[in-house]
């Protein structure tokens, strides 16, 4: 009796020591698949919220390039400084070619090149802008153009100086304007850099009028 009462508590040791042993292997699998697996609180941290927009860096600012982002007022600009620059260029090698007074042959010579510049600056905001500029000029600036093209000697220079006046003493008030106005800030920029130049046009201009006898504000 003895004896087999030692049996039975020897087979029930022994059943209780595989059964921990085999408790213990498969522990660290049970361990393992637990840590690999991502929880859920996890992965919502790790993606966007709804309604997130893309990080943008530092420093850089949202797109300006749209039309939409363009005011009338800031289309109006553009398009009368576009042809107003690109009127200068070519009254300005009318100047350097027909003009007989060498004042005004070199202040046409100062025109066409600040113009060109100046113009080339506005072509390349309204690229930026996504915004088409208009090719021909005015009716009455090719008006203007005719007119100064078929005159020569002191009646052209008398007149290109004259028109020079008027049209400078416009532009600068244009430019004061958008400098202050225009809500594109490469607008406002170019504008209010430009307006040095275009005063100190007006002012030659004044003083080539005064020696040819030329009334005009």
């Amino acid at each position: 009796m003895t004896k087999s009462r030692c049996i039975t508590t020897f087979i029930l040791i022994l059943s209780i020591t595989t059964l921990v042993i085999a408790a213990c292997e498969t522990h660290p699998e049970r361990t393992g698949v637990g840590e690999a697996t991502p929880t859920p609180t996890a992965m919502m941290t790790t993606s966007p919220s709804p309604g997130a927009s893309p990080a943008i860096s530092p420093g850089s600012s949202p797109a300006i390039g749209l039309t939409g982002k363009l005011t009338p007022y800031d289309r109006e600009f553009l398009t009368d400084a576009a042809r107003g620059a690109s009127l200068e260029v070519q009254l300005g090698n009318f100047a350097a070619q027909k003009a007989t007074n060498e004042d005004v042959k070199r202040f046409g010579q100062r025109l066409a090149t600040d113009h060109s510049q100046g113009g080339q600056t506005i072509r390349q905001m309204a690229s930026n802008l996504k915004f088409t500029l208009p090719q021909e000029l005015t009716p009455e600036q090719q008006i203007l153009v005719s007119r100064l093209e078929n005159l020569s000697g002191s009646a052209f220079d008398r007149e290109y100086i004259k028109a020079m006046i008027a049209d400078h003493v416009k532009d600068i008030s244009e430019y004061e304007r958008a400098a202050a106005q225009a809500t594109i800030a490469e607008i406002k920029q170019y504008a209010s850099q430009a307006l040095p130049m275009l005063r100190d046009h007006l002012k030659m201009a004044r003083e080539i009028g005064r020696k040819l006898g030329v009334k005009a504000e």
